[in-house]
């Protein structure tokens, strides 16, 4: 017989849902500030049902969503080349925005002596058995990379057997990353991308950070 610990968490309907919903997001969010958008990206998104749903309850979801969905080839293409031209004005070498999109460069300011989160959070990662490859040197604090971490911890809780130490070790897991990190910066990043970006994607790219983070943050200190 199975000890409470080691029975298998029953999912609802309810709690799958907003867990898709959730991992769709933070994987949208890393697959357009992680490297240049490829094609592939945007036709994967602009009708997305996680974009969809996250549209219900996020301006900045809305906004993406009807400037992606409904796009004719012409326009797809269009859409593709400008993307590729604000990503290389905003993250190139002499990129527009006014630091690089790192935890590091973001909290600098908040100790007397700056450290780098970027050997704090790998060694988040290696506890969770996560190493990513970097297609670009990026640290291990880029903002497509935390994101992608929380995207990898979700759908691990979702193609895996969760007992319930499993299930609290992920959602602490979450709910850690959120309070020590990402609430720290990202908003402030969605903010700065937002202000320097010209294309209105990356503008509600900006706009969907900030606001999903808040929003995820609230929820991490709600149930922690």
């Amino acid at each position: 017989m199975l000890l409470t610990a080691e029975q298998p968490v029953q999912w609802n309907d309810e709690t799958v849902e907003r867990l898709e919903t959730r991992k769709a997001v933070y994987q949208l969010l890393a697959d357009f500030l992680g490297e240049m958008p490829t094609l592939d990206v945007i036709m994967s998104w602009r009708n997305h049902q996680g974009l969809q749903q996250m549209s219900c309850t996020s301006e900045g979801a809305k906004q993406l969503r009807l400037l992606l969905e409904n796009l004719s080839i012409n326009e797809l293409y269009a859409v593709f080349s400008s993307l590729r031209d604000e990503y290389m004005r905003l993250f190139g070498s002499s990129g527009q925005l006014p630091v690089t999109p790192c935890e590091t460069m973001y909290r600098a300011s908040e100790q007397m002596m700056p450290k780098s989160y970027a050997q704090v959070v790998r060694q988040t990662y290696a506890e969770f058995s996560l190493y990513f490859k970097k297609m670009n040197g990026e640290p291990d604090d880029h903002i497509a990379i935390e994101l992608e971490f929380m995207a990898v911890l979700i759908e691990k809780m979702m193609n895996s057997v969760m007992t319930e130490d499993r299930f609290d070790r992920y959602m602490n897991g979450q709910r850690e990353f959120l309070l020590h990190h990402l609430r720290r910066w990202a908003p402030r990043f969605g903010d700065d991308l937002r202000q320097h970006a010209e294309h209105p994607v990356y503008q509600a790219i900006g706009l969907l950070l900030t606001e999903f983070i808040s929003k995820e943050a609230a929820w991490a200190e709600k149930t922690a």
